[in-house]
């Protein structure tokens, strides 16, 4: 009965202790499980980050051959003119309006000013100088041919006609400083090639100083240059010499026809873009410095036909620049997100083409992406 009772004893301890370590293992079980888990599902968003998310659809890409830039009208430098006043004074006559058209030549400014007197006076002495140095070299040269005078004597004559008009050269050339020619005691501006007036600072009777504001400006608006703006991911695939087109909100079923003539080397600083300049004929003047254009670069050679057909597109600013590297956050669901890598073909100021690392119905976040991703990378 004894050795029944302690056997019936063992029985039940022996139970309870594998009841025990079983309740325990199942207990580890549940732990790993939700550990694993948690660890799969990875950063959740927060319930008001998730009300407020916008996603955007990566779609087959359109048009692929033409990459879209925008920009800016500007008058050819190298056919733009200022007059700045160099002296003091006071205009005593302006013949333009703004707008106005002016051949080469045209007399635009009449300025008066005591800084000219001198050169009024050196002028006067020099062109003196120089009758009176070619009515003795026509006589020195008679008595030449008659026997009277010396191959010296002419030799002197026709150098002193040479030095006169030295005086007067030198005299035009200090003038030249100032921007025009003196006649009659006045400074006389001309328009130093034929355009229009496209912008004036000045009347008559305004007294001027030296380093002033520019009284007006001459431009040849006959062929102008469009600035557009390269973006990064555009310079493997944007080149000198490549065929644009340019539009205009103004002008919305016409098209202007171009080529870039020069891409810049170095990035503008302030709009981190890279400009690309292209001359635009513009005889009938439509296009107007200042004025905001959209310029479609023809790509011929980015991709075969059937290449094309696999470009994807999203909104440009889902895009992410991070360790110089171009990066996007695809949206799963709420608890799954999925940082990509891309190569981009091209972009535009709202769109980013790619070949690989999408696919078509891909979801990428546009809105707070930058926090999504830095919470998933920490």
């Amino acid at each position: 009965m004894i050795r029944s009772y302690y056997i019936k004893k063992i029985s039940k301890f022996s139970a309870a202790i594998c009841f025990a370590a079983l309740v325990t293992s199942c207990q580890g079980t549940d732990t790993t499980e939700k550990e694993a888990a948690s660890t799969a599902e990875g950063y959740c968003l927060p319930a008001q980050l998730a009300k407020n998310i916008k996603l955007a659809d990566v779609t087959p890409a359109t048009e692929n051959n033409h990459i879209q830039l925008t920009g800016r009208v500007m008058s050819n430098p190298e056919k733009y003119y200022r007059f700045v006043p160099l002296l003091d004074g006071v205009v005593s006559k302006v013949n333009f309006s703004l707008g106005d058209y002016v051949k080469e030549g045209t007399v635009l400014l009449e300025i008066r000013s005591p800084e000219l007197s001198s050169l009024n006076a050196e002028l006067r002495t020099a062109q003196a100088q120089l009758k009176l140095a070619q009515r003795q070299l026509s006589a020195t040269q008679e008595m030449f041919e008659d026997g009277v005078a010396s191959e010296r004597e002419l030799i002197e004559a026709q150098q002193d006609v040479e030095m006169a008009k030295h005086e007067i050269t030198k005299v035009q050339e200090n003038l030249g400083i100032y921007g025009g020619s003196l006649e009659r005691g006045v400074l006389i501006i001309r328009a130093p090639f034929s355009g229009h007036i496209v912008s004036k600072n000045i009347v008559g009777g305004q007294q001027i100083e030296a380093g002033d504001e520019p009284l007006f400006s001459v431009s040849d608006l006959e062929e102008v240059w469009v600035m557009a703006n390269v973006y990064a991911g555009n310079l493997s695939s944007v080149k000198q010499g490549m065929e644009v087109e340019v539009s205009a909100l103004s002008y919305p079923d016409q098209k202007f026809k171009g080529k870039i003539d020069r891409l810049a080397n170095t990035f503008d600083t302030d709009e981190r873009v890279l400009k690309a300049r292209i001359s635009i004929q513009n005889r009938d003047l439509l296009l107007k410095p200042e004025m905001f254009v959209n310029v479609s670069v023809t790509q011929d050679n980015l991709a075969k036909d059937d290449e094309q057909e696999r470009l994807l597109s999203f909104p440009a600013k889902a895009m992410i620049l991070a360790n110089s590297k171009h990066q996007v956050v695809v949206y799963r669901d709420s608890c799954n997100f999925d940082i990509v890598q891309l190569n981009l073909v091209y972009q535009t100021a709202n769109a980013v083409m790619v070949k690989e690392g999408l696919k078509e119905g891909d979801k990428v976040v546009t809105e707070n992406h930058l926090l999504i991703y830095n919470q998933i990378q920490n």
